[in-house]
């Protein structure tokens, strides 16, 4: 450090002791010592060390320090995003047929309990291991080997390329490069809101509605990731995916007029300045009844999951459509869309039964409960039974049938006590251990399927049914009955266990698709995963210590959320929960 030398001191030394003002200096002394006639002597010459940061050159060697540090940095990001040496994009896309998905690319995570401590540049993998497609006629055939099952309502044959289908199709061929970026979370988010800014400003200021704009719009609600995104918009997509299917009549047969009504379509078009059309004026075509029959299949899967109801009932048009659709298939897509149709009629069923209401409506256990319970259950039984053998273990079709047992059986949270005495009617303890063994299987086929097909397990329509597997799981943990053992939740699956899984599963996304260091959706939301197990932690010490110690539960405990409404892992929850850096403890 730089020293300099005050060259006088202001006070002399007899004032510096008495803490007096040293002024009027004349023949070497000053007035207080001249006086008192004292010798006024000087203070000695003061040697002080002038920081580092006060002098100019320090600045600039700390200014040249910090630009020496941004040139790294920017040397870094322009060797991460630079091209290959012939012009092409680094991409690699193996496949060996047309249901292969690309080899795993993840790295070796860290340990559990360093996560939340650790950078988030520790849990990159390396830049040589991973592979990102972006030519839109790569990203379309990571579409049709990976995600096209799961839309079984569109057929994008092999001989198209994305340049026929964007002129044909414009806005299914966006909603399937959105759906095929999930490589890249960040620009995947970017690639979704701009599809969502078109549609709306296409159907709200443009043009009319079309197949096109609900085809693409239901695509994209399959494969909408919610998690990687600042606020869900999934509940505002599907209103305006039914408000496509009233303006294009896709909810009603055609209809001829009776004689006394043949002025009705006339006058309305005349009022509506012949913008609008009340009828349908040709047949229904085969990609309508598919649409439609998709659009009530993901309509129930999202109000199940938010305990809403369905704005598409099962009508007796669906049902013709249905039985057009299942016994004249014109591909195995047609059989797969019927089932899966099928399966969210019973949970429809179940939904209107009076089994099941909703979170804020108690449920009282009744005789005709019980018969209700039994029909359901009965045809839930038969359609597994009349499964084709090529859908026997299909992985989403079984988690939808357990998702519904599961849904069904929650009624066991309202019956009576089981009977000491052996009794035909059903007994709270079978139900109540049924319903964990369809937990068990819901989320033994999730963790089934994540090395087999990437990216599926995210899709609304499974993540949906994951979060109500572990609300119910977290109702078992909680339940205290005489006729319910809790070692069962021990022997076979509890919630932590489960929580723990779910958040690996996560991390290894994060390592796969969160390709950038400022920004990584999967990593926050396996954080926000992770503080879902502690506050449970929390809740149920709390639980066990008033139950088996007579003591009350903290007062933390009372912040503690509440696992008894679905709606708290939905939307809103993953966005207000903890703050993006991740601390929660």
């Amino acid at each position: 450090m730089a020293e300099y030398i005050n060259p006088r001191a202001q006070a002399c030394q007899n004032c510096v002791k008495a803490k007096a003002k040293c002024y009027g200096h004349t023949d070497g002394k000053c007035e207080r010592c001249n006086r008192l006639g004292r010798d006024c002597v000087s203070q000695a010459p003061v040697i002080r060390k002038r920081k580092a940061g006060k002098t100019q050159r320090a600045q600039a060697d700390r200014i040249a320090e910090l630009e020496a540090k941004l040139d790294s940095l920017v040397s870094v990001l322009g060797t991460s995003n630079s091209p290959s040496p012939n012009g092409e994009s680094p991409i690699v896309i193996q496949s060996t047929s047309s249901r292969t998905p690309p080899d795993d690319v993840s790295a070796s995570q860290p340990p559990d309990g360093d996560l939340r401590f650790q950078p988030l540049a520790v849990i990159r993998p390396p830049m040589s291991t991973v592979t990102i497609p972006t030519d839109s006629d790569e990203l379309l055939d990571v579409f049709r080997r990976n995600l096209a099952q799961q839309v079984p309502f569109i057929s994008v044959p092999a001989e198209v390329t994305a340049e026929t289908l964007s002129g044909e199709r414009p806005f299914l061929y966006r909603a399937i490069i959105a759906s095929s970026s999930y490589y890249d979370s960040v620009r995947q988010t970017e690639l979704s809101q701009e599809f969502v800014r078109q549609l709306t400003d296409s159907l709200l200021f443009r043009e009319r509605g079309n197949l096109d704009m609900l085809q693409g719009l239901l695509v994209f609600i399959t494969w909408y990731n919610a998690l990687c995104h600042t606020r869900s918009q999934l509940t505002a997509l599907v209103g305006i995916a039914f408000s496509l299917v009233v303006d294009l009549h896709l909810y009603m047969p055609l209809t001829t007029l009776e004689n006394h009504e043949r002025f009705l379509d006339e006058m309305k078009d005349i009022i509506s300045s012949n913008q609008l059309t009340y009828t349908r004026r040709a047949p229904p075509t085969k990609d309508e009844k598919r649409v439609i029959l998709a659009c009530f299949y993901l309509f129930s899967c999202v109000s199940s999951a938010i305990c809403r109801v369905n704005p598409l009932h099962w009508t007796p048009y669906i049902q013709h459509c249905y039985d057009d659709i299942s016994t004249a298939p014109e591909s195995e897509n047609d059989i797969y869309l019927a089932h899966l149709a099928g399966i969210q009629r019973i949970s429809e069923d179940v939904k209107h039964s009076g089994i099941r209401g909703f979170p804020s409506q108690p449920r009282i256990w009744t005789p005709a409960v019980a018969v209700h319970f039994k029909l359901l259950m009965s045809n839930l039984q038969k359609f597994r039974a009349a499964l084709p053998e090529t859908l026997q273990q299909d992985a989403i079709l079984l988690m939808h049938y357990h998702s519904v047992e599961m849904y069904l059986c929650e009624i066991c949270f309202s019956m009576p006590p089981t009977a000491i005495t052996p009794t035909p009617t059903l007994q709270r303890a079978d139900i109540l251990l049924r319903c964990l063994n369809s937990i068990r299987s819901l989320t033994s086929i999730f963790f089934s399927i994540d090395s087999k097909k990437p990216y599926i397990n995210f899709s609304p329509a499974v993540k949906d049914q994951m979060y109500f597997a572990m609300m119910t799981l977290s109702k078992l943990s909680l339940f205290r009955a005489d006729d319910w053992d809790m070692s069962n939740m021990q022997a076979t699956l509890d919630l932590c266990t489960l929580l723990d899984r779910v958040v690996e599963m996560m991390e290894r996304a994060s390592e796969k698709y969160d390709l950038r260091e400022d920004d990584k959706p999967w990593l926050k939301i396996s954080r926000r995963m992770r503080q879902v197990r502690v506050r449970f932690d929390r809740l149920l010490a709390s639980e066990n210590r008033a139950v088996f110690g007579g003591q009350e539960g903290d007062g933390e405990a009372g912040a503690i959320p509440r696992f008894s409404d679905f709606d708290m892992l939905y939307d809103e929850f993953w966005h207000n929960t903890l703050p993006d850096d991740g601390r929660f403890i």
